[in-house]
């Protein structure tokens, strides 16, 4: 009977290291400030899943001559793998949660603003012949000179490296004004950097715009910097997806 006791707590401290560990280690991993990782609900349960590989653990070691490590690890497999998985699918909820809450923002944000996103081709091609450093500070990303003499496409952001669950977002660029003419747009955009200092002329298709020639920018941070150019300039920009 001690035997079995012991086997049982053996497998039940398996599992509440394989179910709550994890997340121990999660909360202590900065400050996450209002982070909850140890709701009610999922402690209850970690519980009683604990309880439940422990009688398995009693019933599968029973006969057996064994070091308390090797049922240990025994004990410890299963739920390792099944805690695992129920992390990974609480998380990619959440993302998916978050993500969704995210667009509903977003599309509140789009109606209160009047902001548009515009279908316009997202191939851009310069149409100012000054250098680079004069057109914008040194953080212009729209154009290289290489690129200026190969037809330029936009630059796209490199992701960093990360082995967490990431929700894919589509990038935008903001268009500060459209025009008929060439002209006109580079006049514009040379009396708009002196408001916005990354403003630039291109030719987009048949239609000549001026744009925020920074880094493209998720759907929420472009409205944000849409509306804030709004409230700037008095202009109506819109957003144009990059492919």
């Amino acid at each position: 009977m001690t035997k079995h006791i012991l086997t049982f707590m053996i497998g039940l401290f398996a599992t509440l290291c394989a179910v709550f560990v994890p997340r121990m280690l999660a909360a202590l991993n900065g400050n996450h400030g209002e982070t909850n990782y140890f709701g009610h609900d999922y402690v209850l349960i970690g519980i009683a899943f604990a309880v439940v590989i422990g009688f398995i653990t009693v019933i599968f070691e029973q006969g057996k001559i064994r070091k308390a490590s090797e049922t240990f690890m025994t004990a410890l497999g299963m739920p390792a793998l099944l805690a695992g998985a129920l992390n990974t699918g609480v998380v990619g909820g959440d993302v998916s949660d978050l993500q969704a809450q995210n667009q509903r923002l977003s599309d509140s944000l789009k109606q209160q603003s009047g902001i548009v996103i515009e279908k316009y081709s997202s191939d851009f091609a310069p149409l100012e012949i000054e250098p680079l450093s004069l057109i914008s500070p040194p953080s212009f990303s729209l154009i290289s000179v290489a690129q200026a003499a190969d037809n330029a496409s936009v630059s796209k952001k490199s992701e960093a490296f990360s082995l967490g669950i990431q929700a894919k977002q589509r990038h935008y660029r903001i268009v500060l004004k459209k025009f008929n003419n060439k002209d006109d747009a580079i006049k514009n955009a040379k009396e708009l950097r002196r408001v916005i200092p990354s403003a630039v002329a291109v030719k987009a298709g048949k239609s000549f715009l001026v744009i925020e020639g920074g880094e493209p920018l998720n759907e929420s941070d472009a409205l944000l910097k849409a509306i804030e150019f709004q409230k700037k300039t008095g202009l109506k920009p819109s957003l144009i997806p990059v492919k």
